[in-house]
C-alpha cells in the first residue's frame, strides 16, 4: 500500500507565515491537530498517515514554534488570545468552516478561545492531555506560576531552567511506559528550535500568560456542558503537567463522551499513537458515519 503523502506548506496570516503539515483528500472531514509546548506539528508525524486515510488532516505550527515565523515581541504580543486569533485567521485562509479539533496542552486553551466564539465549527473534539480544570493543573505548572509571582532574580534564574534541554526531555519521558519508546529527536528538535535567538524569552512571556487560561476555565467548562459536543478524551495517565483529574472532570461534564487512559506521560502519541489514531477514526465513524 502506498504511504500517505504529507506535504509541508506555508501560508500567511497577516505578516506572519505559518508552517503546516497537510495530508488526506480534500472533501474528507477536516481534522485540525494543534500542538503545545515545547513541540510543533512534528509531534503528529506518526499518526498523520493513518488519520489521513479518513480525514483531511491539517497540523500547523504556532508562531515561535516549529517552522513558523518568529515575529519580534515588538510587533506581535505573545498571548494565548493572540494565538487564538492566529488560529482563526489560519482556518479562514484555508476556508475551513467545520472540523474536528485535537486539543493538546497549549492547543486546548487556544482552541477553546476560538471555538467558544465559533461553536458551529465543531464536528468532534479530541482532548489529549489538554486541560481546562484547575484540578488538572500539575505541580510543575503551580511551581512555575509561583516563580512568576515572586518576580525576582532568583526566581527568574529558576524559571529559565524550564526552557532548557533537561526539562524539554523530561516533558517527553516523564511517566512514559518505556523510555526507549521515546525518539530522542523529539526533544532535541524542540530544544534546537527553542535555542533560536529570542525564542526562550518569547516562550517565557507566553508561559507567564498561562494564568489567563486558568481564569477562563469555568467559562469553557460551562460552554462545553451546555453544548455537549461529540468528544473523545485520550489521556496519558502518568502526566505530571496536566493530571488525569482534568480528564475525569471533562468526562463527568460531557456525559456522552468517551474517556481512555494510557499508561504513559504527557506526549501520549509517542507510545500509543497507533492506538489513539484508531480510536479517533472509530469514534468519528461511530458518531457520524457507518464503517
Amino acid at each position: 500500500m502506498q504511504a500517505a503523502k504529507i506535504t509541508h506548506k506555508l501560508i500567511s496570516t497577516g505578516s506572519i507565515k505559518i508552517a503546516y503539515r497537510e495530508a488526506g483528500e480534500f472533501g474528507n472531514p477536516v481534522l485540525l491537530l494543534l500542538h503545545g509546548f515545547p513541540s510543533s506539528s512534528h509531534m503528529f508525524r506518526n499518526v498523520i498517515p493513518a488519520l489521513s486515510k479518513h480525514f483531511h488532516v491539517i497540523a500547523p505550527d504556532l508562531p515561535a514554534f516549529g517552522f513558523s515565523d518568529v515575529p519580534s515581541s515588538e510587533t506581535f504580543s505573545y498571548t494565548f488570545e493572540n494565538y487564538a486569533d492566529i488560529a482563526a485567521n489560519f482556518l479562514e485562509k484555508l476556508k475551513i468552516t467545520k472540523a474536528s479539533f485535537y486539543l493538546f496542552d497549549y492547543g486546548a486553551p487556544i482552541l477553546m478561545r476560538l471555538l467558544i466564539k465559533r461553536p458551529e465549527m465543531i464536528e468532534m473534539l479530541i482532548f489529549q492531555n489538554g486541560n481546562i480544570y484547575s484540578e488538572g493543573v500539575g505541580e510543575v505548572l503551580k511551581e512555575i506560576n509561583a516563580l512568576y509571582q515572586k518576580n525576582d532574580l532568583d526566581s527568574y534564574t529558576k524559571l529559565k531552567m524550564f526552557f532548557e534541554l533537561e526539562y524539554t526531555k523530561w516533558e517527553y519521558t516523564n511517566g512514559a511506559h518505556d523510555i526507549s519508546n521515546i525518539a530522542p529527536e523529539t526533544y532535541f528538535l524542540d530544544q534546537f528550535l527553542l535555542e533560536r535567538e529570542g525564542v526562550k524569552e518569547i516562550q517565557m512571556e507566553l508561559k507567564r500568560d498561562y494564568k489567563t487560561n486558568v481564569a477562563l476555565y469555568p467559562v469553557w467548562q460551562d460552554f462545553l456542558k451546555n453544548l455537549q459536543p461529540v468528544t473523545l478524551i485520550v489521556w496519558g495517565e502518568n502526566d505530571e503537567v496536566f493530571k488525569k483529574e482534568g480528564a475525569e472532570l471533562l468526562k463527568k461534564d460531557l456525559v456522552d463522551s468517551k474517556l481512555l487512559f494510557y499508561p504513559t506521560g504527557h506526549f501520549a502519541l509517542e507510545e500509543f499513537g497507533n492506538e489513539i489514531a484508531e480510536e479517533i477514526i472509530a469514534y468519528w465513524y461511530l458518531n457520524f458515519k457507518q464503517l
